[in-house]
């Protein structure tokens, strides 16, 4: 009974996996009743002073100063690479913009007299997924400074029924998957805006009707049904 009321109550949804919907909307309905994390204060501090990261998937504008004939734009590559000639393939993932430019410009130095190089992110790659209590659930473009509550919103918002204090956000992180409480009725309230955590490429962001109990079990059981349809997520 638990699971048909899942599958009824996810009937609309369009845009995301319809089996991933369905499983996270039955689990939403059958776990029972408990408490589980909120982002702790190390994470929000690292997310307010890490440098951004490239990414797979980002489009790169690479920049020389006092050569713009050889300024080019470059797409990094499933591999974590770009290629430029006449240095070829260079490893770009998990660099920040300014620490890519200094490998470059030693690495032209053979080809140019003193060559200064500079990196910037023309367009973000990765995806975040929006599903639950939502007018549209989706899978979004990520855009850095992209936050929980401006990804919901671009799914259309929470529908009447959505819980707003128990919301889920599923993240890979170096040691697995990990599941955090987001209370964005805090948010919204202006209780506490720092709730509204950024988000990272890959970030599935679940909005239940009734309270999620044990996240720790929910992320196993949602992962462990959906691993063969959850898109890679490079770490670095």
């Amino acid at each position: 009974m638990c699971q048909d009321q899942g599958k009824e109550h996810l009937r609309g949804d369009r845009r995301l996996s319809a089996l991933a919907v369905a499983l996270l909307g039955v689990l939403a309905a059958c776990s029972p009743r408990a408490k589980y994390p909120a982002p702790g204060q190390q994470m929000l501090a690292q997310q307010a002073v890490a440098p951004y990261r490239i990414r797979v998937g980002d489009t790169l504008g690479i920049r020389f100063y006092k050569t713009p004939e050889l300024n080019v734009d470059v797409p990094v590559r499933s591999d974590g690479k770009i290629s430029l000639s006449p240095v070829g393939d260079v490893q770009a993932a998990g660099l920040a913009p300014e620490e890519l430019g200094k490998v470059l410009s030693q690495l032209y130095s053979t080809e140019l007299e003193n060559p200064r190089v500079t990196v910037v992110v023309q367009s973000f790659g990765g995806t975040v997924y929006v599903a639950g209590e939502v007018s549209k659930p989706a899978a979004e473009p990520f855009t850095t400074g992209l936050t929980a509550l401006q990804a919901v919103e671009a799914a259309g918002g929470f529908t009447v029924t959505a819980k707003l204090d128990n919301v889920i956000l599923i993240r890979r992180e170096p040691a697995g998957y990990k599941g955090y409480k987001l209370a964005l009725d805090d948010v919204l309230s202006g209780k506490n805006v720092a709730a509204d955590v950024q988000l990272e490429p890959g970030d599935v962001i679940y909005v239940p009707r009734k309270v999620v109990a044990d996240v720790d079990t929910f992320v196993d059981q949602y992962l462990r049904q959906m691993l063969p349809f959850y898109p890679a997520i490079p770490v670095f």
